[in-house]
C-alpha cells in the first residue's frame, strides 16, 4: 500500500497540485473514530510512531477519548517513552473514573425511582469504565435484590466484598439476600460480621472526630471543638475522654452547667478518674458553688494524693470561702507537688497570708 500511495501522489499533474488541500482519503470530514481505527491498525502492525500521530489526531478532535489515550500510552511504552506513557495512562484512568461515577450516579437515581432494570444498565456502564468499582457491584446487587433475583444479588455483593472486604454495608446486604433465599446460617454469619465491622468503623470515625476536636481546641476554636467532641460522643458514647474534653470546651465557653454535666458522665463511666473530679470541682468553683468544689477536689486528692492542681483548686475554694488557714495549707501542698502554676500558687498564698494579716509571709510569697 505504501508503494502505491507514493506512486499515486507522484502522478498528480503539476497543475492540479493545489486542487487537493485536505489529507488523503478525504480525512478532513473524518471523526475521531476514523483516526483511532487507523491508529490501532498501525499499532497492530508495529508502527508505533505513526499510531501515536493517529491517536493524537483522534484526541485533538475528542480530548476525552479514553481508548485513544490508552492506546497512545501503550505506543509510547513500546517506544520506551515511559513518562509520556504514564501521563496518558493517568489521564485515561482519571477520565474513566469520572465516567464510572457518572454512570454510577445515574444508576442510583434510577434505583431510587424504582427503575431497577435501567439501574442495572447504568451500574454495568460504571463497571465498564472501572471494573474495580465496588459500589457499582453493590448497586447491582441491590437492584437484583429488588427484582427478586437473589442468586444474582449474592454474586454481586460477594464481588463487592472481594474488592472491599471491610465494608459492613456489603456484608449486611448479602445477609439480606441470603435470608430471602432461605439460607439463614449464611445470613446470620454476614449479619454478625457486619455488626463487628460497623462497630470498628464507627469507633474509627469517633476517634477521627475526637482528634479534630483536639486540634480545634488547641487552636482556640472552642465552638468547632465542642461540635467535633459531640460527634465523637454520638458515635461512641462510652468513651470517657470524649466527654471530658467537651467539658473542658464548655469551661472555655463559660458554660459551666454543661461542663459539670459532662464531667459527671466521665465520673459515671470511670469513677477512679481523678482529673474528672478535679475539673468538675473547677467548674463548680467558677459557678460559685465552693462546697461542691471542695468535695470534688478532696475526692481527686484521695484518688491521687500528689495531685497538685487538686490542692490548688481546693485551696482556692477555701480562700474564696474565707478559710485562709486551709487555703494556705493547700497552696503549700500544691507547691510541694510542683505544678506548672507554681508562680500563681505563690501569688495566691501571698494573698491568703495578706488576708490573714500575716504581711511578712505575704511579702515573701510575692
Amino acid at each position: 500500500m505504501l508503494i502505491w500511495v507514493i506512486i499515486l501522489l507522484c502522478l498528480i499533474p503539476a497543475g492540479m497540485a493545489d486542487a487537493q488541500t485536505g489529507p488523503w482519503y478525504g480525512a478532513e470530514s473524518a471523526g475521531p473514530a476514523f483516526f483511532f481505527n487507523r491508529g490501532t491498525t498501525c499499532f497492530n502492525q508495529g508502527d508505533y510512531r505513526q499510531s501515536i500521530q493517529e491517536f493524537s489526531q483522534a484526541l485533538r478532535l475528542n480530548p476525552g477519548y479514553v481508548s485513544a489515550l490508552t492506546y497512545r500510552g501503550n505506543a509510547y511504552y513500546m517506544l520506551g517513552d515511559y513518562e509520556l506513557a504514564r501521563a496518558d495512562f493517568t489521564e485515561a484512568a482519571r477520565l474513566n473514573t469520572i465516567a464510572a461515577e457518572t454512570f454510577y450516579n445515574r444508576g442510583v437515581r434510577c434505583f431510587e425511582a424504582g427503575d431497577y432494570t435501567q439501574a442495572l444498565a447504568e451500574f454495568a456502564g460504571a463497571l465498564q469504565h472501572n471494573p474495580r468499582f465496588a459500589l457499582a457491584f453493590n448497586g447491582r446487587g441491590l437492584a437484583y435484590l429488588q427484582k427478586g433475583e437473589y442468586d444474582w444479588a449474592v454474586r454481586e455483593f460477594t464481588e463487592a466484598l472481594r474488592l472491599n472486604p471491610a465494608q459492613a454495608e456489603f456484608l449486611y446486604n448479602r445477609g439480606v439476600a441470603y435470608y430471602r433465599k432461605g439460607d439463614y446460617d449464611r445470613a446470620s454469619a454476614d449479619y454478625h460480621e457486619a455488626a463487628r465491622l460497623n462497630g470498628a468503623w464507627t469507633a474509627a470515625q469517633a476517634d477521627g472526630a475526637f482528634s479534630r476536636g483536639n486540634a480545634a481546641f488547641y487552636a482556640g476554636d472552642y465552638d468547632s471543638a465542642i461540635a467535633e467532641y459531640a460527634e465523637a460522643i454520638r458515635l461512641n458514647p462510652g468513651k470517657a475522654e470524649f466527654w471530658h474534653n467537651r467539658g473542658l470546651g464548655y469551661i472555655q465557653k463559660a458554660d459551666y452547667n454543661r461542663a459539670v454535666a459532662d464531667f459527671s458522665e466521665v465520673i459515671r463511666l470511670n469513677p477512679a478518674q481523678a482529673e474528672a473530679f478535679n475539673n468538675r470541682g473547677f467548674a463548680y468553683r467558677l459557678k460559685g458553688e465552693y462546697d461542691r468544689a471542695i468535695m470534688d477536689a478532696t475526692e481527686a486528692i484521695r484518688l491521687n494524693p500528689r495531685y497538685g492542681l487538686a490542692f490548688f483548686n481546693r485551696g482556692y475554694s477555701y480562700h474564696l470561702k474565707g478559710d485562709y488557714a486551709r487555703a494556705t495549707a493547700d497552696y503549700t501542698e500544691a507547691l510541694r507537688a510542683k505544678t506548672p502554676n507554681d508562680s500563681i500558687t505563690l501569688n495566691n498564698r501571698g494573698n491568703a497570708y495578706f488576708d490573714m494579716g500575716d504581711l511578712n509571709r505575704a511579702i515573701m510569697d510575692y
